[in-house]
């Protein structure tokens, strides 16, 4: 919240202003300190720190410190943060492997984080869509304000994940946590399960922040059995779904099928009514032969623009029907990708 305060460009109350110098004031403290601490276990950041201006006094006033000596725009040089011909020392090599045993756990747990505040927002959602949707301003209000408040707190999870994410990269590139691990983005957080503005139910795919394998430990809190027991329930959706899609997926090319046969044997039928009827006229007989072969070429030609449609289609996904030696002159239509735009 302070870091929203500081960053607005608005007027700010008295008392925003007060908990935001506060807080300045209590991170310059805590830099302080650590530049001390840091020389003695990191000598070789002192050239670094000799490029820096000075750090100002703890209890100046931040309207007249520059931006970039703002406590929180003051860099702290990690580690990983160092550049490579310092980070890779032969005396830093301790203190280099001590921030990737924190950053590892601190990227697991804020990824936690993460997924636990997004289900909350999701069973908010769904709450408000059974019990608080058009009942007036005032629960609707407080729901908004909650998800933004739980928006918010995603929000810092994800930075803190980056964070570690990208320092985990420097430290240790191809490490085991690679596999599990990847880069968060701001459309990688959504889920659990499908949303409303999302795709269907057959093109859904669930984020890789529910896919990462889970870090087993000792002594599971109830936050992770709940976890799991929820993640059991959406994996059982999503397998309906792909059921349901895959028997939709055969159907489809069921009833595409039963469209050719269906035309083809109308067609055939039409052919036949033409020569059942005798009649003493010539022109009667000629006129209803004329019909009936009229019927059965739009039939025929129904069945070939169905065909020219779906062969190139099918083709795309590999699929060859029977039906397709009925158009042989189709058969050099090129593949069409039906999940793409222009199909």
């Amino acid at each position: 919240m302070h870091c929203e305060v500081a960053q607005k460009k608005g007027l700010r109350s008295s008392k925003q202003l007060m908990d935001l110098q506060e807080k300045r004031n209590g991170l310059c403290r805590l830099i302080q300190n650590w530049r001390e601490v840091q020389l003695a276990y990191m000598p070789h950041v002192a050239s670094l720190l000799s490029s820096l201006p000075s750090l100002p006094e703890p209890d100046t006033d931040s309207s007249s410190i520059p931006p970039e000596l703002l406590s929180e725009n003051i860099p702290l040089f990690l580690p990983s943060a160092l550049p490579p011909q310092i980070r890779c020392l032969p005396e830093l090599l301790e203190i280099c492997q001590l921030e990737w045993r924190l950053c590892e756990p601190q990227a697991n747990d804020t990824l936690a984080a993460v997924q636990h505040h997004r289900r909350i927002i999701q069973g908010l959602w769904q709450f408000k869509r059974l019990n608080a949707s058009g009942v007036g301003n005032k629960p609707n209000t407080k729901m908004v304000t909650l998800y933004k408040c739980l928006d918010h707190k995603i929000k810092q999870d994800a930075q803190e994940y980056r964070a570690a994410w990208r320092a985990l990269g420097v430290l240790d590139p191809n490490g085991s946590w690679s596999i599990r691990l990847q880069d968060l983005k701001d459309k990688d957080i959504h889920g659990p399960g499908k949303e409303e503005k999302e795709a269907s139910n057959s093109q859904y795919e669930p984020s890789w922040i529910w896919l990462v394998p889970h870090v087993t430990r000792s002594n599971q809190t109830d936050q992770e059995a709940e976890f799991t027991d929820s993640m059991r329930v959406e994996w059982a959706k999503a397998r309906v779904r792909m059921v349901q899609w895959k028997e939709e997926f055969l159907l489809v090319q069921e009833e595409m099928r039963h469209v050719i046969e269906y035309l083809n044997w109308k067609a055939a039928w039409w052919c036949e009514r033409s020569t059942l009827r005798t009649h003493t006229d010539t022109t009667v007989l000629s006129r209803i032969s004329g019909y009936a072969n009229k019927q059965a070429a739009i039939c025929s030609r129904i069945a070939e623009q169905c065909a020219r449609y779906w062969l190139p289609r099918l083709k795309g996904k590999g699929i060859m029907p029977l039906w397709a030696s009925y158009f042989p002159s189709l058969s050099d239509l090129p593949p069409v990708d039906p999940m793409s735009s222009k199909s």
